[in-house]
C-alpha cells in the first residue's frame, strides 16, 4: 500500500490554494465586504467550512451545476448536502411554489394540498399521521417532546457520531468511554450530558440493550445509516434487533431519515422494512424549498388525540410551520420529483460512479475504501469501512488528520482533494468526499468527475 508523505500533501495545497484565491477575486470581494455585517462573512456558518480561504459566492444554480460570481461553472456533486439532492430549480416544484405564492404564502389555516401531503406520506411510510415543519432540525426536537409526553420519561439515546440538526439531546459524543459535549457544537454545556442524553455505537446490540434495560429512555433517534461520520451500514441483524429490543423496554423508536431518503423514495425504511414508531424528513422533501415533515403511529396519533384540546399542549413548529407554499413544494416534489423512475436513473450512475473511484484507488494501491448509500457515493482515507462512530471518527488514516482542534472537520489531504477538484469545476460536501448523484446528472458528469479525481490521485502518488 502506499504512503503520501506529508510535504507532498502540503505542496500541492499551497499550490491549488493559490490558484483557488487568485480565480476568484469577485468571491474574494463579497467575502470580505460580507465580514463587516454577517457573523463569519456568511449568513450561516456551515457555509465558510469549504477548503480554501473563502467560500465562492453563487450566482445561480441549474440543474445539477451551480455558476460563481467569477463565472466559473461547477458541476454540483454537494447538491446543498443533499437539500438539493435532486436537482437545482425542479421545475414541477417551482411551478407549484410560484402558483400557490399570489394566494398567499402562509395563512395560518390549512389547504387540501396539506392533506394530499399526509395522505402520501401515510402510504409512503406507512405511518398514518403527520405534521409539517420547518426544518429537520423542528422535527426532530418535536418528536423527542411527543415521546418524553407519551412515556413519561425524560431520556434520550443516541449513537456516537450521530448528526440530527441542532438537537441539543444530539449535540453529545463518547470520548474515552465518558458521554461528553460534542466540542464543535453550541449545545448545552451540561456538567453531565447523561442526565438527558445517553449515547452508545451503532450496531453495537449489547450496549443497546444495557442502555436500554434501565427503562428510563423515552426515544431512540437514529438514523437507518450512520452519514455525517461517512456512510455506515447495519450489520445484518441490527435493526431488527433494535426494533425488538426498543419494543421490549418501553423507548419509542424515532427514525431519521433525512439523509438516508438517497436509499430511495422511501428512505431505507421503505427498502428495509422497517417499523419506527415516528419519521423524519427535512431537507430534501420540498426539494430544496425550506419545509420538513414528522409522522408517528397510530397509538401515539391515539394519545396525542386523547388531550383535550391537544393543541394547546402540541403546538408542533412556530407560525410558519405547515403554511401553504410548504405544503405545495412538498406535494410536488413527492409526486414529480422524489419518484421512482427518478431513482432508477440515479442509483445505477451511483453505481457506475463508486466502480470508477474504487478502480483508481485499486489502481494507485492506496489504502482507502469507498461507500454508496443509493445515490450517495463517498471515499475514505482508510482501508476498511468503520463499524460505528468512534472508527470513523479516530482511525482515519493519520496522513489526513492533521492537529485535529486545529484543522477542525477536514484534514490536509481532504482539503487538498477539495481544492484541486473545485480549481477544476467540481465540488463535493465539504464536510468529507461525499458526491450525490441527481436525476439531472449524466453519464458525462460522473466520467469527468472519475477524470480529475484520477488526475489528483496520480499527482499525489507520483
Amino acid at each position: 500500500m502506499i504512503s503520501i508523505g506529508s510535504s507532498k500533501i502540503n505542496g500541492i495545497v499551497e499550490r491549488e490554494e493559490s490558484r483557488y484565491v487568485a480565480e476568484r477575486p469577485k468571491s474574494r470581494a463579497l467575502f470580505e465586504r460580507a465580514k463587516k455585517s454577517l457573523l463569519g462573512g456568511v449568513p450561516m456558518t456551515w457555509m465558510n467550512v469549504w477548503p480554501g480561504p473563502f467560500p465562492v459566492f453563487v450566482k445561480e444554480g441549474k440543474g445539477t451545476y451551480l455558476t460563481d460570481v467569477d463565472g466559473h461553472r461547477y458541476l454540483d456533486l454537494c447538491l446543498g448536502d443533499t437539500g438539493a439532492m435532486f436537482g437545482y430549480s425542479q421545475t414541477a416544484v417551482f411551478e407549484a411554489i410560484k402558483e400557490q405564492m399570489p394566494k398567499g404564502m402562509a395563512h395560518m389555516l390549512p389547504t387540501e394540498d396539506s392533506i394530499w401531503v399526509g395522505e402520501e406520506l401515510k402510504r409512503r411510510f406507512k405511518l398514518p399521521y403527520w405534521q409539517i415543519v420547518m426544518t429537520a432540525t423542528d422535527a426532530n426536537r418535536f418528536a423527542i417532546h411527543v415521546a418524553r409526553q407519551v412515556t413519561g420519561r425524560k431520556l434520550t439515546l443516541v449513537y456516537n457520531g450521530c448528526y440530527h440538526g441542532s438537537v441539543d439531546e444530539a449535540l453529545v459524543a463518547i470520548f474515552e468511554g465518558t458521554t461528553i459535549n460534542n466540542p464543535y457544537s453550541m449545545g448545552p454545556l451540561l456538567d453531565n450530558p447523561e442526565q438527558m442524553t445517553r449515547v452508545i455505537e451503532f450496531n453495537d446490540i449489547a450496549a443497546l440493550e444495557k442502555a436500554l434495560s434501565p427503562r428510563d429512555i423515552a426515544c431512540m433517534l437514529a438514523e437507518p445509516a450512520m452519514t455525517d461520520v461517512g456512510i455506515i451500514h447495519p450489520a445484518p441483524g441490527y435493526h431488527e434487533a433494535l426494533r425488538d429490543l426498543t419494543r421490549r423496554f418501553g423507548t419509542l423508536l424515532i427514525m431519521d431519515e433525512t439523509h438516508s431518503l438517497c436509499a430511495g423514495p422511501a428512505g431505507l425504511t421503505g427498502e428495509l422494512g422497517l417499523e419506527p414508531d415516528m419519521l423524519v424528513l427535512g431537507k430534501a422533501i420540498a426539494a430544496g424549498f425550506p419545509a420538513a415533515v414528522f409522522g408517528f403511529s397510530q397509538e401515539i396519533g391515539d394519545k396525542l388525540n386523547a388531550r383535550i384540546p391537544w393543541q394547546n399542549f402540541f403546538g408542533f413548529g412556530g407560525t410558519l410551520s405547515g403554511n401553504a407554499t410548504a405544503a405545495a413544494a412538498i406535494k410536488a416534489a413527492l409526486k414529480r420529483v422524489i419518484t421512482q423512475a427518478n431513482y432508477d436513473k440515479m442509483i445505477p450512475l451511483a453505481q457506475r460512479l463508486a466502480e470508477g473511484i474504487e478502480k483508481i484507488i485499486k489502481d494507485a494501491d492506496l489504502p482507502w475504501y469507498v461507500a454508496r448509500l443509493g445515490c450517495r457515493v463517498e471515499f475514505r482515507f482508510r482501508a476498511t469501512p468503520p463499524k460505528n462512530g468512534r472508527e470513523a471518527l479516530f482511525e482515519e488514516d493519520a496522513s489526513n488528520q492533521g492537529d485535529l482542534l486545529k484543522d477542525g472537520l477536514t484534514g490536509p489531504l481532504e482539503k487538498l482533494i477539495h481544492l484541486y477538484l473545485a480549481n477544476r469545476g467540481i465540488l463535493l460536501s465539504p464536510y468529507h468526499d461525499m458526491a450525490l448523484i441527481s436525476p439531472e446528472t449524466t453519464s458525462a458528469d460522473v466520467d469527468y468527475y472519475l477524470k480529475i479525481l484520477a488526475e489528483c490521485v496520480n499527482e499525489l502518488i507520483a
